[in-house]
Parts: structure tokens; C-alpha cells; sequence
């Protein structure tokens, strides 16, 4: 198949060339141009995309695309959640992403057994999802289990041996999570790094610096919430007067010091050692903006119904949180977005993730969201579309075949109505999606099969 007549976007060159062409074989891209095509070409189906943009299938590499809805049981007089894997929702989700232009994700955690069958799926498959690159469940120190996403050491089953089996299970990448002590984390970097694999960690208690130092190779979510990375003078009432539950996702700016020098150390701390960051402020948005009804909606267009019911029941990161709560917060946001470009212009490595499956986070809506924020940020647009392919891909380990429009890379390929190198926003304007070199329509109206 050859496209032709689009316009393509090269967020590694910043470039949009007009008039462009590009043959499809066997799933890769086989060549590319501008202008008349070469001699031989008009014997492949030629399909007109004239007055679109194409460029690489967007990344998301923070996608708990097999996570259903979190629920609170009680045995005895232990709590605990759950989340359980649905078909019909992993099902839901991939449709969405796929219809939204995502084709690469990095699934950052769950039921490990529930990861390694949907990606089998993906791989029979390309129009039943974007590939994921996945890690097992995520290992942590709760104070109550959380079944279908953690994994918690005990005298019997050191971090070792949870990476050993996570590792054997193919996991493509460890998540290390914020309740674990520096020597987990030491143990659990030492352990994967026996097994040539990643590590990325969700941490508040450790600070960053000590995690990049010990070696963690990336962070999650731009909530670095350490008291040692507050000025000294104010750790002590932060931590005294510290609420549980997620009022710390602004308590915790609105004493930071953006120009003091634990922040300064950080980033250049994370720059010296290469630690990517995904700042997933999508997540975030919704808390901080909790009280803003028709702001929590947006995510009812599509996402899965029963995810949508659990968040307005009840499992949302604004828990607990009073007018004056949502003030101070969107008081903080300026600086979130502040202490995002300050990590931009310092040079460390920034992708973007969403946090799928977290509240009012939706399937398709919420990739293109985090770009426009990154923007609001003051990153410029060109940087942005490269965290969302190429840079994305060569983080997550899958550079050398996609992320990227050129010969031999797969067709991963989503073509836009408007240029997004103009305007962010028309990355939300998808008219087409090939994965792997197959035409994907709208896949909510395809219609997954719930058995699949």
C-alpha cells in the first residue's frame, strides 16, 4: 500500500515535509518521499491522504492498560484492594488508545500473567492494540495488600527473589514502589540489573536524588514528595502536619523551593545520570481540579463505564479534600509546571505517560491532554511530539523499530487532521492509525469480541 499526498511531520529533524508519500510492505515502511513516486510504485493500491499529517504512532509510557476498577474488600479484619483484569476493559482500553493514535505503551504494572497474554494478543493481532512493553506487578512495603497490583516482600521472598520472578516471567522492565526502604532499593537495582533490565520507581519517601544515585533508571509522576528535598527549615512541620491521602500532592509545592538547593542538586543529579522522568500531570489535573464537575466528565466519552463508576464512587486522589484544599492546590499548579520546564531546559529526559487507569484518566483523551499541559508548561511543541515518539521509544527500548517515520521501521503511523507542530491540541484530531502496517478504524465501533 502506498499513502500518499499527506503532509509528514519529523519531530527529529522539526520538519514537515508537504507532499509526501510512503509505501507500506509486510508491516514496515519499505520507502518514503516527496513529491511524484518512483517508478514501479503505481502497481501497489495507493490510498490518498492529501490535506492530513502523518507521523509516528504516539507513545505512552505510563499505561495500566490491563488494570480494572480498584476495590476495598474485607477478610476478617484485614483490608485490602483489589483490582481485578476484565477482558471487557483491557478490551475497552486498547480499542480507545488504537483509536487515538497510541501504538506503543509501557504497561508500568499489574497482573503479570494478565500482561503477558495481552501483549501475545497484540503480537497475533496488531489491530487488537497498541504493543506494550510491561512490567509484573509493582514491588512495595503497603500497609494493606493491594491484590492484581503489588507484590510485597516477606521473610520468605526477599525483592530478589520477586525481580528473579518477574524476570523469568518476562517482564520487560521492575517497578519499584514509594514504601520501600533504600536497602530494597538497593537490592531490587542490583537484582535487575543481573537480568539486563530497567528499573523506574514511584517514590516519596526516598528522595530522588538517592534513588538516581543508587541507580533507578527513571521516575514516575512529577511528585518527587521527599522531605529531604524541602528547604530544612520547614521538613520538620511538613512531616508533623502532613495529612494522609493525597493532600501532599500540593502541601508538598507550596514549600519547595524551586531555586534552593535541593532542587538545584535533583536536577542536576538527574540530568548527570541520564534518569528519565514522565511527569503524567493528566493524573494529577483531576485532583487538583476535583470540585470542577464538568472538567471530571470529559472522561466519560470513553472511558469503560465500570471504571468510570468506581472513580465517582469513591477512588479518586482528591479523597477527603475541602474548598480550601482545591484553592491551595491550583495555587501550586503554576509551580508543577514550572519545576516540569526547569527539568526540560536543565536537559533530563522527559517522555509522556498518562497514568491510564487512574481516575478520570480516559483511554483516548488523555495522551494529547498531557501534551497540550507539557506546552503549558513552556516546552516547545517540536520537543514535546519527540517525547511522545522517538524520545519515548528509544527509552522504552524499542527505538530501533519504531517511534520514528523511516525505511525499515514498522508502520506505526497515525495521520491528524491539523498540524501539530502548529498546535498541540490536533493530536486529538486523529483521522487514521496503522499498527504494524494495518489500517486500525475507530476500534471502539469495531467492537472487540469480550473473549479475546
Amino acid at each position: 500500500m502506498v499513502y500518499q499526498g499527506m503532509s509528514i511531520v519529523d519531530p527529529d529533524t522539526r520538519s514537515v515535509l508537504p507532499g509526501a508519500y510512503i509505501l507500506i510492505e509486510e508491516g514496515r515502511i519499505a520507502g518514503l518521499g516527496q513529491g511524484g513516486l518512483p517508478a514501479g510504485w503505481h502497481t501497489a493500491p495507493l490510498q490518498n491522504m492529501s490535506g492530513l499529517y502523518a507521523m509516528a504512532g504516539l507513545i505512552d509510557t505510563h499505561a495500566h492498560i490491563t488494570l480494572g476498577p480498584a476495590e476495598l474488600v474485607v477478610e476478617g479484619d484485614q483490608p485490602k484492594l483489589n483490582t481485578p483484569h476484565r477482558p471487557d476493559i483491557i478490551n475497552h482500553n486498547s480499542a480507545a488508545l488504537l483509536s487515538a493514535g497510541v501504538t506503543t505503551v509501557r504497561n508500568p504494572a499489574g497482573d503479570g500473567e494478565a500482561n503477558r497474554l495481552y501483549a501475545q494478543a497484540v503480537a497475533a493481532d496488531p489491530t487488537f492494540g497498541p504493543e506494550a512493553r510491561y512490567a509484573g506487578e509493582v514491588i512495595d512495603r503497603p500497609a494493606f495488600p493491594f491484590d492484581g497490583l503489588v507484590t510485597q516482600p516477606t521473610p520468605d521472598l526477599s525483592v530478589r527473589d520477586i525481580v528473579n520472578q518477574q524476570a523469568e516471567a518476562g517482564a520487560h522492565f521492575i517497578k519499584l514502589y514509594e514504601n520501600l526502604t533504600e536497602a530494597d532499593l538497593v537490592e531490587g537495582i542490583a537484582a535487575a540489573r543481573e537480568h539486563a533490565l530497567p528499573t523506574i520507581a514511584h517514590l516519596s519517601d526516598v528522595s530522588w536524588i538517592r534513588a538516581a544515585q543508587l541507580g533507578v533508571n527513571a521516575f514516575v509522576h512529577l511528585m518527587p514528595t521527599s522531605p529531604e528535598l524541602l528547604p530544612e527549615d520547614v521538613r520538620e512541620d511538613y512531616i508533623s502536619q502532613l495529612r494522609p491521602g493525597g493532600f501532599k500532592f500540593f502541601e508538598w509545592w507550596e514549600l519547595v523551593d524551586l531555586e534552593g538547593p535541593q532542587i538545584t542538586e535533583l536536577i542536576q543529579v538527574l540530568a548527570t545520570e541520564d534518569v528519565h522522568v514522565e511527569a503524567t500531570l493528566i493524573a494529577f489535573e483531576p485532583a487538583y481540579w476535583g470540585d470542577d464537575a464538568a472538567l471530571l466528565a470529559r472522561a466519560s466519552a470513553d472511558t469503560h463505564p465500570d471504571m468510570m463508576a468506581n472513580w465517582e464512587s469513591g477512588f479518586r486522589f482528591d479523597m477527603g479534600w475541602e474548598p480550601i484544599d482545591y484553592e491551595r492546590a491550583k495555587a501550586a499548579w503554576p509551580k508543577v509546571l514550572r519545576f516540569l520546564r526547569m527539568l526540560h531546559e536543565a536537559g533530563v529526559p522527559l517522555t509522556i505517560g498518562t497514568d491510564l487507569a487512574n481516575p478520570f484518566v480516559s483511554p483516548s483523551g488523555a495522551m494529547a491532554r498531557e501534551m497540550v499541559l507539557h506546552g503549558e508548561a513552556g516546552i516547545p511543541a517540536w520537543d514535546v511530539l519527540r517525547m511522545a515518539t522517538s524520545d519515548a521509544a528509544d527509552r522504552i527500548g524499542v527505538g530501533e523499530r519504531t517511534g520514528r517515520l523511516a525505511i525499515g521501521k514498522e508502520a506505526d503511523i497515525v495521520f491528524l487532521g491539523r498540524d501539530p507542530s502548529l498546535d498541540l491540541s490536533a493530536v486529538s484530531d486523529v483521522r487514521a492509525v496503522l499498527n504494524n502496517g494495518v489500517a486500525v478504524r475507530s476500534a471502539l465501533d469495531q467492537g472487540h469480541q469480550a473473549d479475546r
